[in-house]
């Protein structure tokens, strides 16, 4: 970028000057996110819609600067729970700038650019970064791009890699060890620790799952203490699809039973979950995904019973589909990590 230099002489006193170079030329060099809030719509076990505010990861979300076109814009679109009314923006311009300003959105007055004042960014702005005697100006259309909550189901945001914030169970190894006619032993650490689990009267221990296995747990009913425990794997008779085994404990007593044991299978009774490598388990305030190996998710709205392909649950761009590990928190978060690369992502149901 050439700069023009003008060089005049002013009257400080009678007995002094100085000489005062302006710089007619001028931009905006940088543009980052500070603060976004965001207002989260979730729906907690026990079937209530709440509403909680968290703080959007910023470093995810940079901007570019067009300076032939004179635009600023997020290279990203935000997750469509964001609140863009109030969000606070650093900007920086070039060595011999003056002050940045921003135009009203209801007139042609101007403002100050503050770097701790929050900046409606709903719709494009004008910022004008002016040169050092404020005489001349360039002036940058800046928008913030977010989704309009339309076709995708979840909202992904990249956290850092191997984040430590990500939800324990998602490495969880699941083992099952067969015992007598009426229990079996099940570890959730990969055989450290066991657990002693009692089947039900009319269970046969030959049809347990003893492949590809993936437990959930969740609590069902608050106000009575229940808890719902899933657990889904490969058997060798039925190697087209996942049985499901289901237990329900209140002060820690259940026994598992197995779902769909007396209903066909296949064309007849398509409403299995499918045969997988791997499988991820995931609550949505009752609603239970599972992610297949093959980057497609399953949902079943009736605690594991019945499964279909839900094809509008979709996957950040650059996940992939192959290595894919899920888990849910308790904020309603679904977590994503590649078990290969390590990269994490964060994300959010929108309905």
């Amino acid at each position: 970028m050439t700069m023009t230099l003008i060089g005049f002489s002013s009257c400080l006193s009678d007995s002094n000057s100085s000489d005062v170079t302006v710089y007619d030329d001028t931009a905006i060099t940088a543009v980052s996110l500070t603060t976004v809030n965001r207002y989260i719509h979730k729906t907690t076990s026990a079937g209530k819609d709440t509403v909680y505010k968290s703080t959007l990861v910023v470093s995810n979300y940079p901007f570019a600067i067009d300076h032939y076109q004179r635009k600023i814009f997020t290279t990203d679109s935000l997750p469509s729970d964001c609140d863009l009314k109030h969000v606070i923006l650093s900007v920086s311009s070039s060595a011999y700038s003056g002050y940045v300003m921003i135009k009203s959105l209801t007139s042609d007055s101007l403002f100050y650019y503050s770097s701790s004042d929050s900046i409606d960014l709903s719709q494009p702005r004008e910022f004008r970064v002016y040169n050092n005697t404020m005489a001349k100006y360039r002036a940058y259309e800046v928008t913030v791009n977010a989704k309009k909550g339309s076709g995708d189901y979840f909202s992904w945001e990249r956290m850092p890699d191997n984040s430590s914030d990500v939800p324990a169970s998602i490495y969880q190894e699941v083992k099952l060890e067969k015992g007598s006619s009426a229990t079996f032993r099940l570890s959730l650490d990969g055989g450290a620790t066991w657990s002693e689990e009692q089947m039900g009267e009319e269970e046969n221990p030959e049809e347990l799952p003893d492949s590809a296995l993936a437990y959930l747990y969740f609590p069902l009913d608050q106000t009575t203490g229940t808890d719902y425990h899933l657990l889904v794997g490969c058997h060798s008779s039925r190697s087209f699809m996942n049985t499901v085994w289901r237990k329900m404990t209140n002060d820690g007593q259940g026994k598992w039973v197995l779902m769909l044991n007396d209903l066909p299978v296949g064309d007849n009774y398509p409403g299995y979950l499918p045969a997988s490598a791997h499988v991820s388990l995931v609550n949505l305030g009752g609603v239970v995904l599972a992610l297949l190996d093959d980057g497609k998710f399953y949902e079943s709205r009736d605690q594991g019973l019945t499964w279909h392909k839900n094809t509008k649950y979709n996957l950040p761009a650059d996940a992939g589909t192959s290595g894919l590990r899920a888990a849910g928190d308790e904020d309603g978060y679904v977590w994503l990590v590649n078990a290969s690369s390590g990269a994490v992502w964060r994300g959010l149901r929108q309905e």
